[in-house]
């Protein structure tokens, strides 16, 4: 009997071992972003800033194009001057009303008629809310008063003979004009006169002035200096 019964116990024991062998374990991968960029590709610091590309500097347009250009041989220079002004003087007609009044070629003359006093006047505005005028004149005149003497310093000379504008002269060149050194006397406005500048330079043994009416005007100073910028000396 004891036999019978070990032997129930052994085949329990058998039976019962053969059910708990291990199960396979599966491996899984670790999650992958689908969003990610490849491997070679650079990722950027997390505080990167990213700079959009820079604009194209726009080109300055040249506020001379289509000027027309004046040359006067006697004294040797060149300037550009507005393509609607008329060249010569100022016909009679034009000065029998007011500048709003005028047709067109009243508003702006280059009147060259003598080389060596050359001018110009321009009305600057809209007709409807006014008009105001700018006044250049470019000048020498072939006599001793006027030219310093052959070698002696020219801007000294100058300050002694135009005493008028002597408290305002600098005493040496301020600006040049076409790289010829130059000098450039403002004189402020006041109740009996408006402001005016006076440009000095010598070319070719010749002491030429260009004289300038009412330059506090933004509008008449944004003239000149166009005017100016054209200025050229012949070789």
């Amino acid at each position: 009997m004891k036999k019978i019964l070990f032997a129930i116990l052994f085949v329990l024991l058998v039976t019962a071992c053969s059910s708990e062998e291990t199960q396979p374990t599966l491996s899984q991968a670790p999650p992958t972003d689908a969003a990610a960029p490849p491997a070679d590709s650079p990722i950027p610091p997390a505080d990167t800033v990213i700079t959009p590309p820079a604009s194209p500097i726009p080109t300055q347009v040249d506020p001379t194009t289509g000027w027309q250009a004046y040359v006067n041989t006697e004294l040797g220079y060149s300037f550009k001057y507005p393509a609607d002004c008329t060249f010569g003087p100022m016909g009679s007609d034009c000065k029998q009303s007011l500048p709003e009044e005028q047709p067109i070629e009243c508003l702006c003359y280059l009147n060259a008629e003598d080389p060596y006093a050359v001018g110009m006047q321009s009305f600057l505005g809209e007709a409807e809310s006014g008009l105001t005028m700018v006044s250049l004149m470019i000048a020498h005149y072939d006599t001793e008063a006027y030219n310093p003497p052959e070698g002696e310093a020219w801007i000294p000379w100058l300050a002694e003979n135009w005493s008028y504008l002597a408290e305002d002269m600098p005493g040496e060149p301020n600006i040049s004009l076409d790289g010829q050194p130059a000098v450039r006397i403002y004189t402020p406005g006041s109740p009996q006169s408006d402001s005016s500048e006076t440009i000095f330079v010598m070319s070719d043994g010749k002491l030429i002035s260009i004289s300038m009416l009412s330059v506090d005007v933004e509008q008449h100073r944004e003239f000149y200096d166009n005017v100016l910028a054209t200025f050229r000396f012949s070789e």
